[in-house]
């Protein structure tokens, strides 16, 4: 990937990888075995930033505060932020779910991963949850849905999510970090896979590229 990257002249700017916690002690393991290896990744690639979201409903919220309370130093000493994404349907979709774990996991490397999209399908209200949670909201994933409370993610432009006022809340509470716009092929009520094709990119891109240089 490192020297994909240096060919094609990307810049990494964060390691998306597999759910944090697990159901069994095997799982829970494995997971943070894998996370302690996206860590060295992350450093190798030099973008210092592991994106995970919570399990579809195996285990626990106690799971992820054990995996955490392991991976957390090591990221500390790797200066390598660890992001908690929500998505609606996991067990960290909404505000109860982040109070739990960030009571309890208060390293400053470990944040949350704001995803509007996924944040109005499980029926939270985007602007109270960075009130809630800023300043340990470390990275963006800009993502639209359609119907606030229940998943029906749509191409951009097309939806209710306001990704827009979402940036501009983070920027007006001193938000300095990336976005990453995800354009997902998941549409819909039940999830149909309809590719994006280069119009969803410049629509991303004409949308939100006026943030690149602030």
């Amino acid at each position: 990937m490192k020297r994909r990257c240096e060919n094609t002249g990307v810049q990494p700017i964060a390691l998306h990888v597999s759910a944090i916690g697990g159901g069994t002690s095997e799982l829970l393991a494995l997971n943070t075995a894998h996370k302690i290896r996206a860590i060295e990744a992350a450093v190798e690639l030099g973008c210092r930033r592991v994106v995970a979201s919570g399990t579809d409903n195996s285990g626990n919220l106690s799971d992820i505060v054990r995996e955490l309370d392991n991976t957390a130093p090591i990221a500390e000493d790797a200066d390598v932020l660890l992001s908690l994404e929500n998505l609606c349907n996991d067990i960290l979709a909404g505000s109860d779910d982040y109070q739990f774990v960030m009571d309890r996991i208060t390293s400053e490397h470990v944040g949350i991963c704001i995803d509007g999209g996924h944040l109005e399908a499980a029926g939270e209200e985007i602007g109270s949850f960075i009130e809630s949670f800023y300043p340990r909201i470390n990275h963006i994933h800009l993502k639209e849905n359609k119907i606030f409370g229940q998943k029906t993610f749509c191409r951009f432009g097309s939806g209710g999510t306001d990704n827009n006022a979402m940036i501009e809340k983070m920027l007006e509470k001193g938000y300095n970090g990336y976005m990453s716009v995800e354009l997902s092929p998941e549409v819909g009520e039940w999830g149909e896979f309809v590719p994006f094709t280069d119009d969803d990119r410049r629509k991303a891109l004409e949308m939100f590229s006026k943030y690149e240089s602030l």
